[in-house]
């Protein structure tokens, strides 16, 4: 009878301590704090990732913790956050750069066709070419009648290659005849500074860090390269509009490591989504010049496809790809 006893009592622990283990293995989602891997040090990125990371978290309940990870025009953070987890703690901010343009030109850890769930795309990168304002380039038209009159003398900053900026001033130089000198820099504030000081000509960036200098009347916008004319200098043409048929577009987006759990994924798409609706989030994103642009993670998938292969080819075209480095 005690022997009996003694299997119920043992039968009853174990079963309590199985029902326990599956409450903890069902705890709500998320129970700790959750790191978001930023690819970029300071900049638009960072402000745009800390500007969602801080109404998200207010829906999730837990701290969302922004990790800078700069290096390899974005492909650093890409590359550590397709090796994570997929358990919902781990999140980062991935870019068409890294997504579109890298694998084509290094070795990479990842595939952005496979290695990530994307949860959305939240804002459009624009670009633009602009000279100081006591330049003697008042439009783009003069820039490229000087440059092609004096080889080899313009510079340019950016900020970092295989990105947007390198990529539009290689194929305008190329439709051209022009052969640009660049100058790359670690950190955006040291781009533009180059150009303020009169060590280079131009800077290619995004708003972010030049409105602020084109309304104090410092920089001159020459003109947008990508597909809109910037909001901020609507007067400005964009590239195509003057007559050159290509166009500079890039995202910022969020995205988990493949794997992830869908319901952890429906949980971060809802929160996300939310933050886009916020007022103070809109606010800060005008006030930062990011045009906050919805895209679901499916949406953003497709246009991680096609400009995935239409960056091959052009890739190719420039004579940049991996396959043909000697």
């Amino acid at each position: 009878m005690k022997s009996r006893k003694r299997m119920i009592c043992v039968s009853l622990l174990t079963t309590t301590l199985l029902l326990t283990f599956a409450g903890l293995t069902r705890a709500e989602y998320p129970e700790r704090p959750i790191n978001l891997y930023c690819p970029y040090s300071g900049g638009t990125a960072d402000a745009s990732l800390r500007a969602i990371a801080d109404h998200v978290e207010k829906t999730l309940g837990q701290p969302m913790i922004v990790v800078n990870k700069p290096g390899a025009s974005g492909s650093l953070a890409a590359g550590l956050l397709a090796s994570a987890r997929p358990d919902g703690y781990t999140l980062g901010m991935v870019t068409f750069a890294a997504l579109t343009m890298s694998p084509h030109m290094y070795t990479i850890p990842y595939d952005p066709l496979t290695s990530f769930d994307y949860i959305l795309a939240f804002g459009e990168y624009l670009y633009g070419i602009c000279a100081r304002s006591d330049s003697p380039f008042k439009s783009l038209k003069d820039l490229i009648t000087y440059a092609k009159a004096n080889p080899g003398k313009v510079k340019y900053s950016t900020v970092a290659l295989a990105t947007p900026t390198h990529f539009s001033m290689t194929q305008l130089g190329k439709m051209e005849g022009i052969k640009w000198d660049v100058v790359v820099f670690k950190e955006t504030p040291a781009a533009v500074s180059a150009c303020l000081g009169g060590h280079v000509d131009l800077v290619i960036q995004n708003p972010t860090p030049l409105v602020p200098l084109i309304k104090a009347g410092q920089l001159r916008l020459l003109c947008s390269l990508s597909d809109i004319r910037w909001p901020w200098v609507p007067e400005v043409p964009t590239v195509r509009e003057l007559g050159y048929n290509f166009e500079v577009v890039s995202w910022m987006a969020m995205a988990a490591p493949k794997g992830t759990p869908k319901p952890i994924m429906d949980k971060l798409v809802s929160a996300f989504k939310k933050a886009l609706d916020d007022p103070e989030f809109l606010k800060i994103m005008d006030r930062i010049y990011v045009p906050v642009v919805y895209r679901s993670g499916q949406e953003f998938r497709k246009l991680v496809e096609e400009g995935y292969k239409e960056n091959d080819l052009w890739i190719k075209e420039l004579g940049l790809h991996k396959s043909q480095k000697k």
